[in-house]
């Protein structure tokens, strides 16, 4: 079977950045999703944040499903399980795609790097991320909803660290921004990599806050790789950092490790700030923590600070600013 890589990136412009000075991060996407009407009913999928993304990112889009020689329209594939082994299975004629998936899959995603994310469609037999449907048996009956599509599972192997995720669950305010944080720095971390040691530094320096806010204890330990005490080649260094960088970051950041930032970065201003005002920004820290204000509106009463008292450290924190400000949006559709 001849296999249809498609393996060129949808590229908006020829810049390595957004115009917002963001390095665009490079991510692997379902091509049903804003790109081509080429799911099984012959249909594109809307996505709002896909749609945003098309700004700041290169996409590569993919459909493993016409990779294995499936058509467009195309009679619906399923996942079942069979003697202990899934299998992609079409009701309508009986065959079973398993071993053409997997041979696409191994082929597809072994001839890909420096890519800093997957964004696949939710739900889908081959691209679904979680809780698709696996069916115990070939003939209809009640499927169980606890499984990955068999193209997605294979990219949580050849790629265990990246971040995945489905459109879907981006509608998800927390999801999504996790998701974009981790997709971004990682963009960052390519281009600083690339570099020497002192762009590693400039690196971690900008990023400590987003570190704390994901693993402290690894931010910790990322500082002591980068301070080289064992005279380590540069190469080794960087390698090094990379990993620790990827575990921080598989950390989803969450509401108690984000007011220990806040409250750090209140600190600096602690002299300066009149007591109605620390009152005030505890206050709103507090109805953050509960779950009644975004995290967002906390930030902006620190760039206020940061601005008014010239902080530059705090102004050079890419917490503040983890991703491009237009695809910060408290809901998508």
């Amino acid at each position: 079977m001849v296999i249809d890589q498609g393996l060129n990136y949808f590229r908006l412009d020829s810049v390595g950045k957004s115009s917002m000075g963001f390095e665009k991060p490079k991510i692997v996407s379902s091509k049903c999703i804003e790109f081509e009407p080429c799911r099984y009913n012959g249909l594109m999928i809307k996505s709002s944040i896909v749609e945003k993304l098309k700004d700041y990112a290169e996409f590569l889009p993919v459909c493993p499903e016409v990779g294995i020689g499936l058509g467009v329209p195309r009679d619906p594939i399923r996942v079942v399980e069979s003697e202990g082994r899934l299998e992609l299975f079409q009701p309508s004629t009986g065959k079973i795609f398993t071993d053409e998936m997997k041979q696409f899959s191994e082929s597809f995603l072994g001839s890909i790097s420096d890519v800093d994310g997957f964004l696949l469609k939710n739900k889908s037999p081959s691209c679904g991320v979680k809780a698709i449907n696996i069916y115990p048996s070939f003939e209809d009956s009640r499927p169980r909803k606890d499984g990955a599509g068999l193209f997605a599972a294979n990219v949580s192997k050849f790629f265990p660290k990246l971040p995945l995720e489905d459109e879907g669950r981006l509608r998800n305010l927390v999801i999504r921004e996790n998701f974009l944080t981790r997709i971004f720095t990682l963009a960052k971390f390519r281009k600083a990599k690339s570099g020497d040691l002192n762009d590693l530094i400039n690196f971690h320096t900008n990023n400590k806050l987003l570190l704390m806010a994901h693993s402290p204890y690894y931010l910790k330990i990322m500082g002591q790789t980068l301070a080289n005490k064992d005279n380590q080649s540069i190469d080794k260094t960087k390698k090094d950092y990379q990993e620790l960088l990827y575990k921080a970051l598989l950390k989803d950041s969450n509401p108690a490790l984000n007011v220990n930032v806040l409250i750090h970065a209140m600190g600096y201003f602690s002299k300066e700030i009149k007591h109605d005002e620390k009152t005030l920004f505890l206050k709103t820290i507090t109805e953050y923590k509960e779950g009644r204000i975004p995290l967002l509106v906390c930030l902006k009463m620190l760039e206020l600070w940061i601005i008014r008292f010239n902080e530059d450290y705090l102004a050079s924190q890419t917490f503040f600013e983890p991703y491009p400000s237009d695809l910060m949006q408290i809901s998508f559709i």
